[in-house]
Formats: C-alpha cells, sequence, structure tokens
C-alpha cells in the first residue's frame, strides 16, 4: 500500500536520492508527465532538516524540468493557513486553481 501512494501506474515516477558525501539525506519522489513534473513526495532524516533536503528536492526538481524541457512542476495541493504547506508560495510565480480557473501569482 506504500508504494501504491506513492508511484503511479500511469506515468513514470521516479524515486531521486539526494546525497552529501555519500550520505543519503532524503528522496523526492517525482512523477514524470508529457507537459511537467510532480512533486509527489519527499522524505529525509529529520536530523538532516538544517540541509533543507526539501528545497534541495524542489530545487532539482525545477532543474530537471528545465533540463527537458517541461513547463510545469506541479507542487501538488497547497491549503491556506496550512504551516506544513507554507513552503510552495515561496516558489515565483506559481498558479492557484480557484473557482474553476488557474490564477497566475507573481
Amino acid at each position: 500500500s506504500y508504494m501504491r501512494f506513492l508511484a503511479s501506474d500511469w506515468c513514470t515516477t521516479r524515486f531521486v536520492e539526494y546525497r552529501l558525501n555519500g550520505k543519503l539525506l532524503g528522496i523526492g519522489v517525482t512523477d514524470y508527465l508529457p507537459q511537467g513534473l510532480s512533486a509527489v513526495y519527499t522524505f529525509f532524516d529529520p536530523a538532516q532538516n538544517q540541509l533543507s533536503p526539501g528545497v534541495i528536492s524542489i530545487l532539482w526538481q525545477i532543474q530537471e524540468a528545465r533540463r527537458l524541457d517541461l513547463d510545469w512542476l506541479y507542487l501538488g495541493y497547497w491549503i491556506p493557513g496550512c504551516q506544513k504547506m507554507a513552503y510552495k508560495n515561496q516558489y515565483h510565480p506559481y498558479e492557484t486553481f480557484v473557482g474553476g480557473r488557474w490564477t497566475r501569482i507573481e
């Protein structure tokens, strides 16, 4: 059930390892879609939190989308006021889907 939560059977899912001097910092689970990447989940050793492995993962995904000439990186659902999701609005520009339409936020 864990793999069903993380991996899709309708697209390619990759588990990207982030390492420092050979030591595993974290893993970013990324779906590869025709027009972009989707950041599914990132998990890491809490002792490495000061190295910001979540930020490293997003920056890698941005770089990977550019390398593949893809237009989008989807960071998933965002609930305003939810502290655990607050990092998502730090990456600009971004779009939100409200009232049945996408709105660009600069």
